[in-house]
């Protein structure tokens, strides 16, 4: 019950949180509705104190933004997830192929309509009306994958309205969510073979497959629309770590007997 709530319980929580890798900003949001629930239940005098307060809990763990570790596809494992996306069916195949080359978060992915694509001179961008960086931004899409799209839509007779579409019983050619094109991207991962990946790895392999081919930081960043330079050079740092990492250096003879 609410009003029976210790800090001690509120402390577990966060340590429950933390511990199933949630990240600090979301832990710290579900953090300040609960001191805000409590906070009223306290002007109600239903409780003495705010169990949720400031001096009660424990500091929330940050990571720093250079230390966080990314999942990436190698691009092998990229065209394997493109092939199964394929056989899964043509509708899979365009949006995941959009996903990686316009490196676009899933709520972005889930907000696309037919007339969000458009050509600007002899490139084609796509419109993004309302992103997490910012309202009216736009990103450039590559000639295959508009073909991509432009098959998905004569094939399911879509000419206007939402671009990915539903092919569930429940809601049959209804827009696609946020969570159903995570699941899509789950499943077509674990059919290629692939470990357990969520939506968003695809944007972060777009990303470090332009830098390792060549793409400059700051090609990456105005693509991914990133506002700190800072979070593009995340995908630098973790390859270069992995690259140069003095546990290539650690050797020992095994074969000999002691």
């Amino acid at each position: 019950m609410a009003l029976a709530v210790s800090f001690v319980q509120v402390n577990q929580y966060i340590a429950g949180l933390e511990a199933s890798g949630a990240k600090a900003s979301t832990i710290r949001r579900r953090v300040a509705a609960l001191r805000g629930f409590f906070d009223w239940l306290e002007a109600l005098g239903a409780i003495e104190k705010n169990p949720a307060h400031r001096q009660l809990i424990r500091k929330i763990k940050s990571v720093r933004n250079k230390d966080r570790v990314l999942v990436v596809l190698t691009a092998e494992q990229a065209n394997q997830l493109m092939h199964a996306a394929k056989e899964s069916s043509m509708r899979n195949h365009a949006m995941m192929a959009t996903m990686l080359h316009c490196v676009l978060r899933r709520s972005e992915v889930a907000s696309m309509d037919v007339d969000h694509i458009r050509l600007i001179g002899k490139y084609w961008i796509l419109d993004l009306p309302s992103t997490k960086g910012g309202a009216d931004q736009y990103v450039k899409v590559p000639e295959h994958v508009v073909e991509l799209i432009e098959e998905h839509k004569e094939h399911y007779g879509i000419g206007a309205g939402p671009l990915w579409r539903s092919h569930s019983r429940r809601n049959p050619g209804g827009r696609l969510t946020p969570t159903s094109i995570y699941r899509i991207v789950r499943e077509t991962a674990l059919k290629a073979g692939l470990p357990e990946i969520g939506a968003h790895t695809l944007r972060h392999t777009g990303c470090t497959l332009a830098i390792d081919n060549g793409a400059s930081l700051q090609q990456v960043q105005t693509h991914a629309r990133h506002k700190q330079i800072e979070t593009t050079m995340v995908y630098v740092h973790q390859r270069d770590r992995l690259r140069d990492s003095a546990a290539d250096f650690i050797k020992i003879d095994e074969s000999s007997e002691t």
